[in-house]
């Protein structure tokens, strides 16, 4: 959409003071990353607003899709953020006059927003990240180390790790942040990084293979250094 005509006519086109953030999560070199886009210097989580013809849930996946290429991620809305004076208007003014375009105080955009916030969990090689409407430099960072970030949005990110450490404690989607086919080792790492503590390799091991829900492949990992240790996956329904 044309950035004037979203600023003249969003009113007209989105749900009145509701927006969707998500924290889109993936993990390589031993790391949580996180998808965010860059505004002068400042950054943001990927996020947008709820046409008024689609669901809320609808219009999650098609901020994520926008943004990563991705159709079928996991996802899962985690918390909503309203405050009552969650207003950011000035910073809208300051960014809207810093890219060349024409700002008022009465734009709709600068009203009081409620976020209903997600986290999707990604493989990152899979993903395509891609800017906004505003065409933003886009990257990822590692969630331990946020740079400055624009409204409330360290605390969104920070705040899906918390209910992601809880969730996984419930239900296992941990693999969804790995390639299709992982090892025990990878899965044991990743946990170990969500969690921010140490877990004992073969209790951790054995629990998971307990559950039933990961099928191991008859090869082990090929380039795999020394001892080659076996590829598994996730048990697919049906």
């Amino acid at each position: 959409m044309d950035v004037q005509k979203f600023l003249n006519q969003g009113e007209k086109l989105y749900l009145p003071n509701v927006s969707v953030d998500i924290v889109i999560l993936g993990f390589k070199d031993g790391e949580l990353k996180v998808l965010l886009l860059e505004f002068e210097g400042s950054w943001a989580l990927p996020g947008g607003y709820v046409g008024k013809d689609e669901s809320v849930s609808d219009a999650a996946v098609r901020v994520l899709e926008e943004r990563t290429g991705l159709q079928q991620p996991y996802l899962r809305l985690f918390q909503v953020f309203g405050d009552r004076d969650r207003n950011f208007a000035s910073e809208f003014e300051r960014l809207l006059k810093a890219a060349g375009y024409h700002w008022n105080k009465d734009l709709w955009i600068n009203g009081r927003f409620i976020s209903l916030a997600y986290y999707a969990l990604i493989h990152i090689e899979d993903a395509r990240p891609t800017g906004g409407i505003f065409s933003q430099p886009c990257a990822w960072h590692n969630l331990d180390d946020l740079p400055p970030m624009l409204m409330d949005h360290a605390k969104i990110a920070l705040e899906s790790r918390t209910q992601l450490k809880r969730d996984i404690g419930m239900e296992q989607i941990s693999f969804n942040l790995l390639p299709e086919e992982f090892t025990m080792p990878q899965l044991h790492k990743l946990h170990e990084r969500i969690l921010e503590r140490k877990l004992e390799r073969s209790r951790f091991q054995k629990k998971m293979l307990s559950l039933d829900i990961f099928e191991r492949l008859p090869e082990p990992k090929a380039d795999a250094p020394r001892r080659k240790p076996f590829l598994y996956r996730f048990k697919k329904e049906g």
